[in-house]
């Protein structure tokens, strides 16, 4: 029997973490790999690649999940394997295959194998026409395998076979979860609404309330806004009342109805759902936990929306503070924390100041999740924002070119994020006296966000704008002129008094 719990890849994953850690860097170093790959790339050879990037990032994506929830969840390898355990042990009381294969199974999950255990959970699938019950504790356990082993299509699919076998709110709502992460949005609905039937008609209050939040992440995701608040408005209701719901749970209901809302422009309502979020939290599970200082940041980002800086700044001093006192010094919720002390000190123009604040969640970005994932080109655009208006035009552009460069390999070079950056290096390049040159950016990203956006688009909007700034102060017989002129004449019908002259925001990255 080995002594450790051998992970995905066969990586060593302990409860001390380390094992979580040593998966976290071997992730990393093929990221990085794909990225070198992909930088020299043809773009019909980045289309593989670049799935698989996304891939090894969702994976790691994950996996720092779980190391930043260790303290407070406990080690959800092992919680993983035991739930399989407990199925094979419910399928060798059932006696509807021989013992032999079952006995196997649950040997190499008392050693941690997982890879060893599904190959044999396979096999039992393939030679066993039981029961729909037993297939569907079967298919359950797989599923909790190919999870552990960050394995989604496998999971969703073994899952989703649960479900169908066996529809119990366990399988469904697992079955909704993994379709989410796949991006299966139509299965996670459906699924969703089955747990919401069977909720109704055979499950407690809290396991209506559970529900509803549930479906409402599929709901928000699919930009359903309306309908995930009522869902959730019914679920903070039912969830304050009912018995068997933890006050995790109802803090985690309304921090998501506050998202909901402030998706909305529903600023005031977002607050007081995030205020009563925040109050749920510090009783339980308390301010020491990562939830609290997500959650008070959050609503420090609200009060800024709404013009009050000055009751933001002690709440986004306090996120810090305690985000920077949670164990291991390195979680992610303090990205969040300095990105959004960053932006009210530059809102205040203490440039210096939201500088050396996103230099920090820039460098533990990196330390995190490395160098290549979307989300580290959008940190280094906010942080050559603030270089741009403290006029270091040069270094701005370096930042900007970097960002691209991570976008190109990341996304694209079609995506519409990759059409903001050519937008904001065109700016800085004009800056700098160089017309002819911006000229060529801005064409590239007008291009980008027309085919992506659509030309009356507020961003597509922005980069005309500033396209058509820029060739009548300094280009006039540009070729682009005409169509300019034209999508500008189309704009100030649509929309009279539009300004000249408007940057576009830069991507938020939370």
């Amino acid at each position: 029997m080995q002594d450790a719990s051998p992970g995905p890849g066969g990586t060593d994953l302990g409860t001390s973490g380390a094992g979580l850690r040593s998966l976290a860097e071997e992730l990393r170093s093929d990221c990085e790999a794909l990225f070198l790959q992909l930088r020299a790339a043809t773009e019909e050879e980045a289309l593989p690649l670049r799935r698989e990037l996304a891939r090894a990032h969702a994976a790691l994506d994950v996996t720092l999940e779980r190391m930043a929830a260790l303290p407070w969840d406990g080690d959800p390898w092992r919680s993983g394997l035991d739930e399989a355990e407990r199925c094979l042990a419910e399928m060798t009381r059932a006696g509807i295959v021989e013992l032999g294969p079952l006995t196997e199974a649950r040997a190499a999950l008392a050693a941690g194998d997982a890879e060893r255990a599904e190959a044999v959970l396979a096999g039992i699938a393939a030679a066993t026409s039981g029961p729909a019950g037993f297939a569907a504790k079967l298919a359950h356990a797989r599923g909790l395998l190919a999870e552990l082993a960050l394995l989604w299509p496998l999971a969703a699919e073994q899952y989703a076979l649960a479900a169908r076998l066996d529809p119990d709110l366990r399988h469904l709502g697992k079955a909704r979860a993994a379709a989410c992460r796949t991006g299966d949005l139509t299965a996670a609905f459906r699924f969703g609404k089955g747990m919401l039937v069977l909720a109704e008609t055979e499950g407690s209050a809290a396991d209506q309330a559970l529900a509803m939040a549930d479906h409402a992440l599929t709901l928000e995701a699919q930009d359903r806004l309306a309908e995930a608040e009522g869902f959730l408005r019914k679920a903070v209701v039912g969830g304050r009342r009912a018995e068997g719901v933890r006050g995790a749970d109802h803090a985690r209901h309304l921090a998501q109805l506050a998202r909901v809302l402030e998706a909305q422009d529903r600023l005031p309502e977002a607050e007081a759902a995030l205020r009563k979020a925040l109050e749920v939290t510090r009783t339980a599970p308390g301010e020491a936990h990562p939830d609290y200082c997500a959650r008070l940041n959050a609503l420090a980002g609200l009060l800024r929306a709404q013009d009050r800086d000055s009751e933001a700044e002690p709440l986004h001093l306090r996120a810090l503070d305690l985000a920077q006192r949670l164990p291991g010094g390195r979680h992610p919720v303090a990205i969040a924390c300095l990105t959004g002390l960053a932006e009210l000190r530059e809102g205040q123009g203490r440039l210096d100041e939201a500088e050396a604040l996103y230099r920090r969640a820039l460098h533990l970005d990196q330390d995190l999740a490395g160098r290549t994932h979307p989300d580290f080109a959008g940190r280094i655009c906010a942080l050559a924002e603030v270089v741009r208006a403290a006029r270091r035009l040069p270094e701005a552009e370096r930042l900007f070119r970097l960002a691209l460069e991570v976008d190109r390999a990341t996304i694209g070079a079609t995506h519409r994020d990759y059409g903001v950056g050519l937008n904001n290096l065109a700016g800085v390049v004009e800056a700098q006296g160089r017309p002819e040159e911006a000229e060529t950016l801005y064409a590239q990203a007008l291009a980008i966000l027309r085919e992506t956006l659509g030309d009356l688009h507020p961003a597509t909007q922005k980069v005309v704008r500033n396209f058509r700034a820029l060739i009548l102060s300094a280009l006039p017989g540009s070729v682009h002129r005409p169509g300019l002129e034209s999508l500008w004449a189309t704009a100030q019908a649509t929309a009279p008094g539009l300004s000249l002259r408007q940057g576009l925001e830069p991507r938020r990255v939370d």
